[in-house]
């Protein structure tokens, strides 16, 4: 397996751990990490929504899309900045910087393979 794609298949297993959590098992899921008890729909919602993502990132891995890697790579790069603004006006606990810092390693490590698989098949084209 290229690196590349196991980077794809690290980031959408992470994915899928959190689709599980926020679907079924919400309130102690979120409590766990010190967020408060969530009392709406909306965090069932966005564990569906996890889940249909987490289906992209399979189906990607599949067909060796690397291009939607390399767009997953350049929009996982906004995670940590936006967590860490969050962190920072309050609106929600430290923990939540360790999950951008984890998603953001996982764009560069995706970015990286990219690269490098890019250049060792520019250099098998051109022996």
């Amino acid at each position: 397996m290229k690196q590349s794609s196991l980077s794809m298949l690290v980031f959408g297993v992470y994915m899928a751990c959190l689709c599980v959590g926020c679907l079924f098992f919400p309130r102690p899921f979120v409590t766990f990490f010190g967020f408060a008890p969530p009392d709406d729909l909306w965090i069932r919602i966005f564990g569906l929504i996890l889940g249909i993502l987490t289906f992209y990132y399979g189906m990607a891995i599949r067909e060796q899309a690397t291009q939607f890697y390399r767009w997953t790579a350049y929009a996982r790069h906004v995670l940590l900045p936006g967590y860490l603004v969050f962190v920072l006006l309050g609106f929600a606990p430290p923990i939540l910087i360790a999950f951008g810092a984890f998603e953001s390693g996982c764009a560069v490590w995706t970015g990286l393979a990219l690269r490098k698989e890019a250049v060792q098949s520019n250099s098998k084209t051109h022996a």
